[in-house]
C-alpha cells in the first residue's frame, strides 16, 4: 500500500491532490516535447481514414446490394462485418499512438532526456503483436458498450431495457476502465505479454486510484475551462456581421480542435506518470526540475 512520506495511509483528498499534480507535470511534459502533440494527430489522422473508409465499405454494400446481387440479410451480416473491422482497426491505432505517447513521455519523466520523434514510435513497435492483441479485445469490449449505449438512447426500445442497459453500459465501462487502466503502460515499457499485464493492472489501480481519478478530473476541468475561455473570446464577432460569425465559428473550431489535442495528450503523459508512482510511490524525477513535490 502507497503511503504518504510521513508513513500514514494517504487519505482520499491528498490522494486528489496528488492526481492534479500528476495532472500538472503532464502540462509540463506536453509543453517541453510538443513533438508529442504530433503522436496525438496522427491517431486521429489514422482513425478518421479508417472511418471514412468504413463508410466507402458500406456504402459499396449498399451499392451491390442495389443492383440486386446480395440479399437483404447478406448486406446486413456485410456491413456488420465492416464495422467490427474499422472499429477494431481504430482501436488499434489509438493503442499504438498511445504507447509511444507513453514511451516517450516515461523516458523524459525519468530520465530526463528529450527523446526523438522515432523514440515513442521505435519502443510501440518492439510490442506490436502484443498491440494488436490488445487493441482487438479493447475493440470490441468497447463495441458492445457502444451497443448498449445506444440501445439505451434508442426510443423503439421499451424503457425498462433502455433503463438496464444504461446502468449496464455506465457500470461496465467504469469497471473496464479501471481494471485496464496501466495495460498499455505494462505492455510498451515492461514488453509484457496481454494476459499479464491485464493481471497486474487492477492490483496497481487498486494501489492508486485517488490519484488517477484526480488527474483525470483535473485534466478534464482544465479542458471545459479553456473552451469556456474561448468561446467568451471569440462569442462577440458571433454578433459583428456574417463575415464575423464565420471567423468566430472557424478560430473557436481550431481552438477547440487544438485543446481537445493537447488534453488528449496530457491524459496520457499523466498515465506514464502514474505507473512510474504505482510502481515506486514517489514522483518521476522530472517533477522536482519543474518544481512539483508532494
Amino acid at each position: 500500500m502507497i503511503m504518504s512520506t510521513s508513513g500514514n495511509r494517504i487519505g482520499f483528498f491528498e490522494r486528489i491532490g496528488r492526481g492534479w499534480k500528476m495532472t500538472k507535470l503532464g502540462m509540463a511534459v506536453v509543453r517541453a516535447d510538443p513533438e508529442l502533440l504530433v503522436y496525438t494527430l496522427l491517431s486521429a489522422v489514422f482513425s478518421i481514414v479508417a472511418s471514412i473508409a468504413v463508410i466507402f465499405g458500406t456504402i459499396g454494400i449498399e451499392m451491390l446490394f442495389g443492383s440486386g446481387s446480395s440479399t437483404a440479410e447478406e448486406d446486413a451480416a456485410a456491413n456488420l462485418a465492416i464495422v467490427f473491422v474499422g472499429y477494431l482497426v481504430i482501436s488499434v491505432i489509438t493503442v499504438f499512438w498511445n504507447a509511444a505517447i507513453v514511451a516517450s513521455a516515461y523516458e523524459r519523466l525519468t530520465a530526463g532526456t528529450n527523446p526523438s520523434f522515432s523514440y515513442g514510435i521505435s519502443q510501440a513497435t518492439k510490442c506490436l503483436p502484443q498491440i494488436l492483441v490488445w487493441g482487438v479485445i479493447s475493440g470490441t469490449v468497447g463495441l458492445l458498450l457502444k451497443i448498449l449505449e445506444s440501445v439505451s438512447r434508442g426510443q423503439d426500445s421499451p424503457l425498462p431495457l433502455r433503463i438496464v442497459a444504461g446502468l449496464a453500459a455506465l457500470i461496465l465501462g467504469v469497471a473496464w476502465w479501471m481494471a485496464t487502466f496501466f495495460v498499455v503502460p505494462i505492455l510498451v515499457l515492461e514488453k509484457a505479454g496481454v494476459v499479464d499485464s491485464m493481471k497486474q493492472s487492477p492490483n496497481m489501480f487498486k494501489e492508486t486510484w485517488g490519484e488517477e481519478v484526480g488527474s483525470h478530473i483535473g485534466t478534464g476541468l482544465l479542458q471545459m475551462i479553456v473552451i469556456l475561455f474561448l468561446i467568451v473570446i471569440f462569442l462577440p464577432l458571433w454578433f459583428l456581421g456574417e463575415a464575423t460569425t464565420v471567423l468566430a465559428v472557424v478560430l473557436l473550431l481550431v481552438g477547440i480542435g487544438i485543446s481537445v489535442l493537447f488534453f488528449t495528450t496530457v491524459e496520457s503523459v499523466n498515465r506514464a506518470s502514474l505507473f512510474y508512482y504505482a510502481k515506486t510511490g514517489q514522483l518521476p524525477p522530472m517533477a522536482e526540475k519543474v518544481g512539483i513535490e508532494f
